[in-house]
């Protein structure tokens, strides 16, 4: 059964809603383009760092502009709907995106640090992972279409798992640059088993977060799972181009930073037809 908060209402009841195909198109593409760079880039050994493009603040400016304030306005859509509709899957998506953002952030302010960009990578890569954790949470529990939550406890649920998220981001913000948490990354070594671990898990998650709605979409035909499943499936690609990157702003880098800023973009279209479908 398809949640009645994820069908498009036409006048006459439950429409289909017609996806934009073009929308779609960058998830191969961006694809396409990593195996592409990773087949024609040297090993890291060999790459040119003369290849490389990381200004020190560009990086910080847009991870602020197309992943930090994107989940901000997705964790405050959410918030709303939440409120009007008590559905719990909004407020697990609005977890996600706090999640996502406040790391994000942390993370791309933080990496030219003079210690080096070890607590950016833990603080970034860990927000991912839990943000990741979110998402699936919302799509299994958006399965349960009675599921709701009663109008007194909304508020009391907004507010502990909202600053749930933003304490745990920032004690554990702390823990990473006092060195309290095991290295991620280690300047002239690379990276650590921990951090691929972690990346690996948030890269699954997220991946799988995206299946699961892709599989409702077919019958609800809903601009919703449409626009949440590209959004997921974008940002586990960027995500899992960390793994073939060979050097911080190689071309691999920056083609896996714009999916993921482009997954933010369709993160506040998938949100908006909550809100929209919902007042229809």
């Amino acid at each position: 059964m398809i949640p009645k908060y994820i069908q498009h209402q036409g006048p006459t009841g439950p429409s289909h809603w017609h996806a934009p195909v073009l929308s779609a198109l960058p998830l191969p593409v961006f694809i396409g383009i990593v195996a592409i760079f990773n087949f024609v880039l040297p090993p890291t050994a060999q790459f040119d760092r003369s290849l490389a493009f990381e200004p020190p603040l560009l990086n910080a400016v847009l991870y602020t502009v197309f992943l930090a304030s994107t989940s901000c306005i997705v964790a405050f859509i959410a918030l709303k709907s939440y409120l009007e509709n008590g559905r719990p899957f909004l407020v697990l998506l609005g977890a996600g995106a706090l999640a996502w953002g406040s790391g994000s952030l942390l993370g791309g302010w933080l990496t030219n640090l003079p210690s080096g960009p070890n607590p950016a990578v833990t603080i970034s890569n860990t927000g991912a992972l839990l943000a990741s954790m979110f998402y699936l949470a919302s799509a299994g529990i958006n399965k349960r279409a009675s599921v709701q939550n009663a109008v007194r406890n909304r508020k009391p649920i907004l507010i502990l798992v909202y600053v749930g998220v933003l304490l745990f981001t920032s004690f554990y913000a702390v823990a990473a640059l006092e060195g309290i948490v095991p290295a991620f990354f280690v300047p002239g070594i690379g990276q650590t088993l921990l951090r691929m671990t972690v990346l690996s898990l948030a890269v699954t998650l997220f991946g799988v977060s995206a299946l699961l709605f892709a599989r409702l979409y077919p019958r609800a035909k809903s601009g919703t799972l449409y626009w949440y499943f590209l959004s997921l499936a974008l940002t586990s690609v960027g995500l899992a181009s960390v793994f073939f990157g060979r050097a911080p702003g190689d071309p691999i880098s920056w083609t896996g930073r714009s999916a993921m800023f482009l997954g933010g973009v369709y993160l506040i279209k998938a949100v908006f037809f909550v809100f929209k479908e919902h007042h229809i």
